[in-house]
């Protein structure tokens, strides 16, 4: 027991660690999981083997693929080109926003490479056309949420790794369904509560403003059409094939493989890394077991699912969801579920943590609020006053959006994908 309750220590404390004083959480956890491993009497290679050698590779690959389409303007050009089908209807603007976000996320860069270039020009557009840009770049935030739980896509690959690891499969497909749903909620509600239905401007985006594709950013969709085909159809593995793709690219000189592999999220790897090392001596030394019976011990079959999307919604806030909040709660389900029993189970459990920890990007405190708040500040040199107030609008919404991922749970709603 006293080791269970220091291993869940090391765990919090490198989560605390790394808000507090601005540290990459997985450079924390990895320095703790020596520590943490001496304590427990853990053998060093138990912390070698918690290395995820698989994910590495998988999201190394598909994060080099995309951020080489994102190096030569491929990614920006197709979204500005799809929000040019609206025409004259402008309220149809921020609905294809969202499906612009959640169809790039979903075919595989994830919502970090999709936030990047899509709040940016939500954030350009909305003050061109005078209006919100919280609606605007909100929009594109939540689309890019949900499309990475694609099983393709960042969220979708790590669910998948974490579930294989306690023997579960074919969870991929229903997760993406369930959290899609759930997220495709959260925009309805955003957009009417911002009455885009009621959106009117004189500058509408004309596809006549935008330059053709050129050769190198043909061959970029065309590279994505066979990674799309290859994961999805015949169900090769997805980092693999962006490896082999991209150095295809790289050949055929329709990329700069230098100034994409600075682009690359050196930082995002290092944390979800670094966690899944300390996930594994604090599972070693029974943590994960002491966090899944203190969890347990406040559910029941009614409120295990809400309460577990609000507890990843909250720890989004402050950490990192790919990086801590799934491998962090993923790992606890089996143990809930058998404990709380009843009609609750594994996959609804899943659904909701990351439907929960996603939908908390909005907050001004995770990437894609921060984007939106420094994107409208530079497009409108906004004093610090109008910066505070958009700061706690932001962090209002994303609490918002956390709450309907809870009632969507408490009434059922991933039981219906189960």
């Amino acid at each position: 027991m006293v080791f269970q309750a220091i291993a869940l220590l090391f765990l919090a404390a490198a989560i605390v660690l790394g808000f507090v004083r601005k540290i990459n959480v997985g450079i924390v956890s990895l320095g703790l999981a020596f520590v943490l491993g001496m304590i427990g009497g853990v053998d060093t290679k138990v912390i070698f083997n918690g290395f995820p050698s698989k994910l590495f590779i998988t999201l190394l690959g598909t994060m080099f693929f995309f951020c080489l389409l994102q190096e030569n303007h491929t990614l920006e050009l197709l979204s500005k080109k799809m929000v040019t089908l609206v025409g004259t209807h402008v309220y149809l603007i921020p609905v294809i926003i969202y499906a612009v976000s959640y169809g790039l996320s979903a075919a595989g860069p994830g919502a970090i490479s999709v936030q990047s270039v899509m709040i940016i020009f939500a954030v350009s557009l909305a003050v061109q056309m005078d209006t919100s840009p919280v609606l605007m770049a909100c929009m594109a935030i939540l689309g890019a949420v949900g499309g990475t739980a694609s099983p393709i896509a960042l969220s979708g690959i790590i669910v998948t790794d974490l579930t294989a690891e306690f023997g579960f499969s074919g969870m991929a497909a229903p997760v993406f369904a369930g959290v899609t749903a759930a997220n495709l909620l959260c925009a309805v509600l955003l957009y009417v509560a911002y009455k885009g239905y009621k959106l009117k401007s004189d500058h509408a985006v004309s596809a006549s403003d935008l330059p053709a594709f050129n050769r190198q950013q043909k061959m970029g969709i065309a590279a994505i059409l066979v990674l799309v085909i290859a994961v999805v159809g015949f169900q090769y593995d997805v980092g693999l094939v962006s490896f082999a793709l991209a150095l295809a690219l790289i050949l055929i000189g329709a990329v700069n493989e230098k100034a994409a592999v600075r682009l690359v999220p050196w930082s995002v790897l290092i944390l979800i890394c670094g966690v899944n090392v300390l996930m594994s001596v604090t599972k070693e030394m029974g943590g994960i077991e002491l966090l899944s019976n203190l969890l347990a011990s406040m559910m029941n079959q009614v409120t295990a699912a809400p309460l577990i999307g609000l507890t990843a919604g909250i720890m989004s806030w402050f950490s990192s969801a790919n990086g801590v909040v799934l491998p962090t709660l993923i790992p606890t389900v089996p143990d809930i579920v058998s404990n709380v029993g009843g009609s609750t189970s594994v996959l609804e459990m899943v659904m909701s943590i990351v439907g929960g920890a996603t939908v908390a990007g909005i907050s001004p405190l995770s990437t894609g609020g921060s984007l939106l708040l420094a994107s409208y500040t530079q497009e409108t040199d906004a004093s610090e006053k109008v910066q505070q107030s958009l700061f706690a609008r932001l962090f209002a919404l994303s609490f918002s959006a956390v709450m309907v991922i809870v009632i969507f749970a408490l009434a059922g709603g991933f039981k219906l994908f189960c």
